[in-house]
């Protein structure tokens, strides 16, 4: 014997269990994570970098000073280093200039990591000699400022033709000063003094804000 619908729409009924079934399949749809795309956006490549070996030394700090030729007071840098440092900066930076490099003319955003060298003092003695004391600073929380440093190093960056000039840069990425100590375990901290220099160009699209 055949059964017969008794309503027309009886025939087109789905089972309970089917649209339940249906009903969780799309719960699942929603709460799934979306996909991630085919190709992950890939960081821009610096468009100058350069690793500085030497000791970094501010700028800004200024003395009075007699001219022993004409007896006038000029104003002189006070720390003796500064010249020393940014012609380490200029002679690293003509080193890995390309030929035929033109001075970048953009808005740029930079990164300047310092190493300095921690003092003897840190340190213990005898065997203890490598290790550093416990009461110690993590961090070179004193002199050299680190606006000085990263104030000599933009100088000489104008003067190594790496830009236009220094006035280029509109922000840091980053910028810090860290103990030689911290090799290894902080990124661009180096083993000995010196700085790690990368810089941007600013995109139209990423300066608006």
């Amino acid at each position: 014997m055949i059964d017969v619908p008794l309503f027309e729409d009886e025939a087109l009924a789905v089972p309970p269990v089917a649209v339940a079934l249906d009903e969780a399949s799309a719960l699942l749809d929603e709460e799934a994570p979306p996909a991630e795309p085919d190709h992950l956006e890939v960081p821009p490549v610096p468009a100058f970098e350069v690793t500085v070996y030497g000791v970094p030394a501010p700028q800004g700090s200024k003395s009075a000073k007699r001219n022993k030729h004409t007896g006038r007071i000029q104003m002189v840098e006070s720390s003796k280093r500064v010249k020393p440092w940014r012609a380490d900066v200029v002679a690293a930076c003509l080193r890995v200039l390309p030929r035929g490099w033109l001075p970048l003319t953009g808005a740029l955003e930079a990164e300047m990591v310092f190493t300095l060298t921690r003092p003897k003092t840190h340190f213990g003695t005898g065997r203890n000699a490598d290790r550093v004391r416990p009461s110690a600073p993590l961090l070179p929380s004193g002199v050299p400022d680190l606006s000085k440093l990263a104030r000599s190093t933009e100088d000489a960056l104008t003067t190594a033709g790496v830009y236009r000039d220094d006035a280029l840069i509109t922000e840091y990425r980053r910028l810090r000063k860290r103990y030689h100590t911290d090799h290894g375990s902080v990124a661009d901290v180096m083993a000995v003094s010196g700085c790690v220099i990368r810089l941007w160009p600013i995109e139209p699209e990423r300066a608006r804000p």
